[in-house]
Formats: C-alpha cells, sequence, structure tokens
C-alpha cells in the first residue's frame, strides 16, 4: 500500500502578493532541451514505482537512489510530471536528471523529512533538522536536467504579521542603539527593521505571542563532505530554509541555477557556501529571504574555507546580497566577486544590505575581491565588521592574539561599486576593548581598498537619533541595521587601518546635513 502524506500544520501554507519576485528571467538561466547524459544507465523512477499523484512516492524513489548506487553509478530520472516525497539521498557517480516540466516536491510532514542521517553528527543544526535531497561522503554528484525542485517552504512557517509590503515608506529611521541592546529592536514603531521583520514567517515563538515551535528541514538540497559537485540547469523553489548548502566539501560548480523562494519565509538563504573549496558559482538569479550569496565557515567545519569564484549573478532578497559570515570561526580566504546585480524593486524597504563582510568568532578573512557590483534599493551598500561574538565559546585569555578577542579581517579591494535608492550609510569598523588587567585591546580592520563607489540615496525623509558616543559593538549579532544612527551620511570608518578610498561619489538626501565620510582611529 502507497503512503498518503499527512500534513504537519495543515492551517499554513497561505501566499501573498509580494512573498514570490514576479519577473526571474527564468529562459535566460534554464534551458528545457538538455539531453540526458549520454553513455550512463538510466533509472527512471517510475520504474520503481513512482507515480505523480497525491501519494507519497518516498520508497520508489529511495529504491532507484539506491539501484543507481548499488550499479556504480548512472542517472536517476525524474520525468512525467510532480512527484512528493520524503528525503532524497543521492550516491557517489549519481547524475539527479529532473527534467523540464517535472519536479520533486518535499512532503509537508516534517516527519518525513526531519531524521539523524548516519555521517552528519557535528555538523551543526542540519545533524537534526535534515534535508530534502543530501548527499553526504560522496563524489561526482550532479542535480540538472532543467526541471524544479520544490520545498512547501510555507507549510513550516507561522503566518506573519503583516503581509508584504508592495509601497515605498517615507521615513528611514533605525532603531536606537539601546533600543537595539533589547529585544525591542524588532518592534520599534517606524523602524525599517520593524518594517521588513514583521513581514517575515518564523518557525519560532520570535514575539512571545504563544506560538509553538514549528518542526521544519534546515536545507532544501544539502551537499555535505563532497567532492566534485555540479549543480547546473535546476529550479530552485519555495524552500523551508537554507536552500543549497554545499558544505565542507571541495571543487563545487553551481551555475545557470533559478532559486525562486518565498521572501518572507524566515532563514530561506540562497546559495550558502560553509567551510568550502575551490567553488564556482556563476550566472544564477537568487531569489530570497535571507541572505543570498553567502560564504561562512562556523565551529563544526574544522578546515580553512578558500578560492571561491561568484560572478554574473542577480539576487533579490530582502536580506544580505552578498555576505561573509556569520559563522566564522575557521579561516576565509580568496574569495572574489564579480559583475553581480544586487536588486529589490517590489518590496519594501530595500535589502538590508548589499555587502556584507564579517568575522565574529575568530575567523581570519582575507583576499578578498569585489568589483562591478550595481545595487538597487539596498539600504546599506557596505558593511564590514570585527567583533568578538565568539560563538565558539573560546575561553577568557588576557592574551590578545586569543581566539577569545575574534579574528581578523585585511586585504579587502572593492572597485567599482555604484547603487541607487540606498537608505544607510556604510559601516567599516573594527572595536577596541578592556581587558581584565585594564590593558587596551585595539582589534582593527586593515588594508581596505575602495574606488569608483558612486551611491546615490533615497531622497525621502529620515529620523536621526544620535548618540553623544557611539558604543563599540562587541557581541551583538553583526546587522547593518542595529549600530543605531552613526554620524556620516555616506561612509562610517573607525579601527581601521591602511584605508585607500579613491573617487568616492556619495549623493545623500537632500535634508541631509551629517557630512559624507567620517573616520574614527584611522591610520
Amino acid at each position: 500500500m502507497r503512503e498518503k502524506e499527512i500534513i504537519s500544520y495543515p492551517d499554513l501554507g497561505s501566499i501573498y502578493a509580494g512573498d514570490y519576485y514576479p519577473n526571474i528571467p527564468v529562459k535566460e538561466y534554464i534551458h528545457v532541451d538538455q539531453q540526458i547524459p549520454a553513455g550512463q544507465p538510466v533509472f527512471d523512477i517510475r520504474d520503481y514505482g513512482a507515480v505523480p499523484d497525491e501519494f507519497l512516492n518516498t520508497e520508489p524513489i529511495r529504491r532507484t537512489c539506491e539501484a543507481c548506487r548499488d550499479a556504480g553509478g548512472g542517472v536517476v530520472l525524474v520525468t512525467g510530471g510532480s512527484y512528493r516525497t520524503g528525503t532524497v539521498r543521492l550516491y557517489s557517480n549519481t547524475t539527479l536528471y529532473i527534467a523540464d516540466g517535472s519536479e520533486l516536491i518535499a512532503s509537508r510532514n516534517a516527519e518525513d523529512l526531519i531524521s539523524r542521517i548516519e555521517g552528519t553528527q557535528d555538523f551543526g543544526k542540519e545533524s537534526s533538522g535534515g534535508a530534502f535531497i543530501l548527499a553526504v561522503g560522496e563524489k561526482n554528484i550532479t542535480i540538472t536536467g532543467g526541471g524544479r525542485i520544490s520545498g512547501a517552504g510555507e507549510w513550516f512557517v507561522h503566518e506573519p504579521r503583516k503581509k508584504p509590503l508592495l509601497t515605498p515608506f517615507e521615513t528611514t529611521m533605525l532603531p536606537t542603539r539601546e533600543q537595539a541592546k533589547t529585544p525591542a529592536i524588532n518592534t520599534v514603531p517606524g523602524s525599517i527593521r520593524t518594517f521588513y521583520r514583521d513581514r517575515i514567517r518564523y518557525a519560532e515563538d520570535k514575539y512571545g505571542e504563544g506560538l509553538p515551535v514549528l518542526r521544519r528541514p534546515s536545507a532544501m538540497v544539502w551537499i555535505l563532505r563532497c567532492e566534485q559537485v555540479t549543480v547546473e540547469n535546476i529550479i530552485l523553489h519555495d524552500s523551508m530554509c537554507w536552500t543549497l548548502h554545499p558544505e565542507a566539501s571541495d571543487h563545487v560548480l553551481i551555475r545557470n541555477v533559478v532559486i525562486d523562494d518565498n521572501r518572507h519565509v524566515a532563514n530561506t538563504d540562497g546559495i550558502d557556501l560553509s567551510g568550502c573549496r575551490h567553488v564556482e558559482v556563476n550566472h544564477c538569479f537568487v531569489s530570497c529571504a535571507d541572505d543570498g550569496l553567502c560564504v561562512k565557515n562556523p565551529v563544526y567545519t574544522h578546515r580553512t574555507s578558500e578560492d571561491i569564484f561568484l560572478h554574473d549573478c542577480t539576487v533579490s532578497t530582502v536580506m544580505n546580497a552578498f555576505k561573509i559570515g556569520t559563522g566564522t570561526r575557521h579561516d576565509i580566504r580568496k574569495v572574489r566577486v564579480e559583475n553581480c546585480d544586487f536588486i529589490l524593486p517590489d518590496l519594501f524597504p530595500g535589502s538590508v544590505s548589499g555587502i556584507s563582510i564579517e568575522s565574529c568568532d575568530g575567523s581570519v578573512v582575507e583576499g578578498i575581491q569585489i568589483r562591478n557590483i550595481h545595487m538597487t534599493n539596498v539600504q546599506c551598500p557596505l558593511y564590514i565588521l570585527l567583533n568578538r561574538r565568539n560563538e565558539a565559546r573560546i575561553p577568557y585569555s588576557e592574551d590578545p592574539e586569543s581566539l577569545y578577542w575574534g579574528g581578523d579581517i585585511g586585504q579587502i579591494t572593492i572597485n567599482h561599486l555604484t547603487a541607487v535608492g540606498a537608505e544607510l550609510p556604510a559601516v567599516l569598523t573594527g572595536y577596541t576593548d578592556t581587558a581584565k588587567s585594564g590593558k587596551r585591546i585595539r582589534k582593527a580592520i586593515h588594508d581596505l581598498a575602495i574606488s569608483d563607489y558612486q551611491v546615490i540615496y533615497r531622497d525621502n525623509q529620515e529620523v536621526l537619533h544620535l548618540p553623544e558616543t557611539f558604543e563599540e559593538f562587541l557581541t551583538d549579532y553583526p546587522e547593518s541595521n542595529a549600530h543605531g544612527d552613526v554620524d556620516a551620511c555616506g561612509l562610517w570608518i573607525r579601527h581601521a587601518d591602511r584605508v585607500i578610498l579613491n573617487n568616492i561619489q556619495v549623493t545623500p538626501r537632500s535634508m541631509n546635513q551629517r557630512p559624507i565620510i567620517r573616520k574614527y582611529d584611522v591610520s
């Protein structure tokens, strides 16, 4: 007897105007006439009992993938319609080929997707949260075909407090620094942070309203400790959390991929590269509700991340378009980002940031090259922050070189950044602190070169709450709209050494009275 789907939270699943980006040029990225790879055995899921109807196909698809594995590899073919299923596990030398017009759809039953998989222990939230499409410790994996993988994201998060905001607001206002240090940061009336947070759908009870914590998978596609991975010519749709997550993997190629998520389902990052090496992301369109293109290296990878090239992509997100962080325990080196558009033309406020480079937990972040980036309706064009959040819980030390005091950010080059419709000044800062002995600890960002930086601010109104002194941002979660106001409208730079600025052009609001650039403790 075939298994019928049980929906974990049947009262959810609503979709509202503005949840999805309406103008993704899919035909520019997805080629519908792609041929099935020749010279390999083909394992059609229909031959193992899969049927595109209301029943689950978990077992037929599992048998198909295992038959492909046992034969030494081949093509797992998904064609002939839409197939709802629980977790799909891929093995070495497998091509998952989803044909144009066909798709794999995630079950809306959390039990079908959340399970502890052997080999995933100690790998963060995914080790218990599970994934829809999963490969662990495999080699030579390809996901392709021109079809679609769908995650049923709205079915694992609560309803939003407010519907998507489709019209511009008149005034830009941040929470004050005092509010930012309390739970009130997300509920300050009139602040741009509250504007977008009210519209995000969370699985948790974010506002103390007595809602239950919902169970959901932690990734839609999770590639863990794999080598030689290709994801191309595929649509990833409606993720329930992180969309495409290569982790501790080497030699990964992601190209001609469309990510089309609900832009209000919390934590739906587009592409998360955690502790990966030798990665290229080329010509992708990413529309999501959290970080679009993200490089991180959290506690549990235990390896350096390096040689990452992201180029010719378009990102539309309410959060950060490109981000290094937040999980930053191990080093991140040699990252290039080129020829990308970061846009949010139809939701308000704009994206939280265009470029965020962060080290909070001890990572050395260096050798970052960014060029030819255009932004439209991005609140903060550039955000660089070094602090000592210390997610790894390194014990206290008087030694300023101890990871207790954080890592390092240096050797950053940004060339030809243009932005229109900006809201907030760029913030670039390290920190100073005092050890228990009374010794001053200074952790500066350094060796920054920014050239051909042209930003035009949206000419609306602004409400400022400038403090008498600007506190250090020592252990807070880094986000450009959590600092409170600063006394510059274009670039605010503090605790920075060897900074070169060339051809900086900033057009502020008409009502602006702050200087364009302010530098503190900068050498």
